[in-house]
């Protein structure tokens, strides 16, 4: 899974689809070009020719600072260097009278399968996640919470680790009657936007149903959770300030924090949690 908004993903899809398309054209244009002896372009030989081409001026550009701090596209923009790195090597090479030698051409398509295969494989958790994601808020759905709750506890049940859940309920009723359905839609995006910009990169965020939503904490115990809700609760407090402004009625947000342990019942404890939850009005 790749903890982003449903937006994002679709351009991570489609950015690697014309990534893939544009390096296979530029790998031939390259292989005509050193059989046939024919001048090899500037552009290869430059040091930053990773940042130059389409996929290098998307990755590099300001709205994807966030995002390129994220495992999987760390090592996506790596691989890219390093396909880039070879290929100049192989040019300079190549730009005498002699052949380059046969160990530069086979680092260089090694390298350029490597970056294919992250690409591919990226694209591949972007369009799972993107089946999986909750179109209104870019949360995950339901569907996959008890599944990806059970896998955990398999881990749990080696490592003994801290795992905690973070149930919150936002209750936009009132929202919805003094300011439209359309302003309670807009406080749940930007909530649900608010947390994830406090969470970690491994921790998740499930639309539950309705204005329910499951925050995942992985390595978290009871206390720390409880000192993470404090600051979503105050995230969400905030989004919904935004979207309603001065008009905002009475707003109230039910939460319940609990410990995931391999033992559980997934069922009977996000019931359980959802029964017993607190009430913060705001």
């Amino acid at each position: 899974m790749i903890n982003v908004t449903a937006e994002v993903l679709q351009r991570i899809v489609k950015t690697i689809d014309d990534a893939i398309s544009m390096h296979d054209k530029w790998r031939d244009m390259l292989q005509r070009t050193l059989a046939c002896r024919l001048p090899l372009p500037e552009t290869v030989f430059a040091e930053d020719a990773h940042r130059r081409c389409a996929f290098g001026q998307w990755f590099y550009s300001d709205a994807n600072t966030a995002l390129r701090s994220m495992p999987a596209l760390l090592e996506v923009g790596e691989l890219h260097i390093a396909m880039h790195s070879h290929a100049r090597k192989l040019c300079k090479r190549a730009s005498g009278q002699q052949a380059p030698p046969p160990a530069d051409y086979d680092d260089w398509l090694a390298a350029l399968a490597r970056f294919r295969s992250a690409l591919l494989d990226l694209q591949h958790k972007a369009a799972f996640t993107l089946q999986n994601v909750d179109d209104l808020t870019g949360a995950l759905t339901h569907h996959s919470l008890l599944p990806d709750l059970r896998l955990v506890q398999q881990k749990l049940r080696a490592s003994g680790a801290y795992y905690s859940l973070l149930l919150v309920d936002i209750d936009v009723r009132e929202v919805n009657q003094t300011s439209g359905r359309e302003a309670g839609d807009r406080v749940l995006r930007q909530s649900v936007t608010g947390i994830r910009e406090a969470l970690t990169a491994a921790d998740k965020i499930y639309r539950y149903g309705g204005a329910e939503f499951v925050i995942c904490l992985p390595g978290r115990d009871r206390d720390e959770a409880e000192q993470i809700r404090e600051e979503l609760l105050k995230r969400i407090a905030d989004a919904a300030r935004e979207v309603v402004g001065d008009a905002m009625p009475a707003f109230a947000i039910h939460y319940s924090v609990v410990s995931l342990v391999p033992e559980a019942y997934l069922e009977e404890l996000l019931d359980r949690a959802a029964r017993s939850t607190y009430t913060v009005d705001i």
